[in-house]
């Protein structure tokens, strides 16, 4: 079916001005979240539209040089939405470098034809394999709105690709915005294609960048940003469950910071949360890839130190606490000693326990420890 070109160009400028229309208003709300960039690339690419509409009615310089240079513009706003959106930095100079490179090509060829319309796909085919670039490698993990994206500019890769044959093919009259045949209805349809899927793939990819922050918020301690009690609990259960499969031994160390009020009724409560991220950085720089740490409340926290029995836990316990007390916090430039008495639990491998009373000896060795005199670590096994 051959469709009227310029009305088809005109169904899609009008589609894609409400819609930009309506995700630039919503994006000044949070310009982080990219959908004012692409709102404002949808209408850049519905004017671009627009101009194609009036081609054969209008000066060249604005029916084909400016219309393509926005149409590169969008692809533009497009690129620099995904980074945007994944928290980064956006490549705003190299992204809109091409949309003015292609504005100075266009005006410097406007007399030709064939190299006048190469020269627009070249720029276009650039910019649709830099999305899919930048849709890789901002992609969330287990996320899908990157291959929405890719998808969509591999189809404007098609269709601009279509337009790239029958130009060479000696036919560049065929491929004029007042011209309807077969080969421009599927390009053009192609391109209303890669709209709906570039700005359906980048409101998906703020959709999970969203969901992904709010997960994090909900399983991280915003003040030492290791996971909080619900993250380390859910860690433990998994923990317990694994060396019981994989028949590895597990120790649960739960640790207390010593005489921490103290550390707040002299030093106040802003030099307390110092003195925990000093201890949080303290044992993460000393820990193993495979050991998991946590914030159980207050001055507590949870070590998972995977395939380590009872001695091993012991040993390694001991040597993060010698190496505490010789790390003391800097609080204003004076130097505020640490340390901290810790509880280990070694679960049985052969006797499945459950994650409440792997916690109760844990406390209870830690209670012990306590007792002891602070600044030490028990076993479990020892009550």
């Amino acid at each position: 079916m051959i469709a009227h070109t310029q009305t088809l160009f005109g169904s899609i400028a009008l589609v894609a001005v409400i819609t930009g229309s309506c995700l630039a208003l919503a994006g000044q709300l949070n310009s982080r979240d990219g959908m004012l960039t692409t709102g404002l690339g949808m209408l850049s690419h519905a004017l671009a539209y627009v101009g194609y509409t009036l081609f054969g009615h209008a000066p060249m310089w604005l029916t084909y040089v400016l219309a393509n240079t926005l149409l590169s513009a969008a692809l533009a706003f497009y690129t620099v939405s995904i980074p945007l959106i994944r928290g980064k930095r956006p490549p705003w100079r190299r992204a809109f470098a091409l949309p003015l490179l292609l504005g100075v090509v266009l005006s410097l060829l406007i007399n030709t034809e064939g190299p006048r319309q190469l020269s627009a796909c070249a720029v276009l085919l650039l910019q649709c394999m830099i999305i899919i670039y930048y849709s890789h490698q901002y992609a969330l993990p287990a996320g899908r709105a990157h291959r929405v994206l890719m998808l969509g500019a591999a189809v404007s890769l098609l269709g601009l690709g279509i337009r790239v044959v029958v130009i060479l093919n000696n036919a560049p009259v065929e491929m004029h915005y007042d011209v309807s045949n077969l080969k421009q209805t599927i390009s053009i349809a192609i391109g209303a294609v890669t709209i709906i899927m570039l700005s359906f793939g980048l409101v998906l990819l703020s959709r999970e960048r969203i969901e992904a922050d709010l997960k994090s918020n909900a399983l991280n301690d915003p003040l030492t940003g290791i996971g909080n009690r619900l993250s380390i609990l859910e860690q433990l259960q998994d923990e317990l469950e694994r060396s019981q499969r994989s028949d590895l031994p597990l120790s649960v160390v739960m640790l207390d910071i010593d005489h921490f009020k103290q550390i707040n009724d002299q030093h106040g409560h802003l030099a307390g949360d110092q003195v925990l991220r000093h201890c949080v950085q303290h044992l993460q720089h000393r820990l193993r890839r495979t050991d998991r740490i946590g914030r159980y409340g207050g001055e507590e926290f949870l070590l998972l130190l995977h395939n380590t029995d009872a001695l091993g836990a012991l040993d390694l316990i001991k040597e993060l606490r010698q190496s505490l007390n010789e790390a003391p916090a800097v609080i204003e430039g004076k130097p505020v000693p640490v340390s901290f008495s810790a509880g280990i639990c070694t679960p049985n491998k052969h006797t499945p326990e459950d994650v409440t009373s792997v916690l109760l000896k844990a406390d209870g060795a830690l209670y012990k420890a306590k007792n002891a005199g602070r600044n030490t670590q028990m076993l479990a096994e020892a009550i």
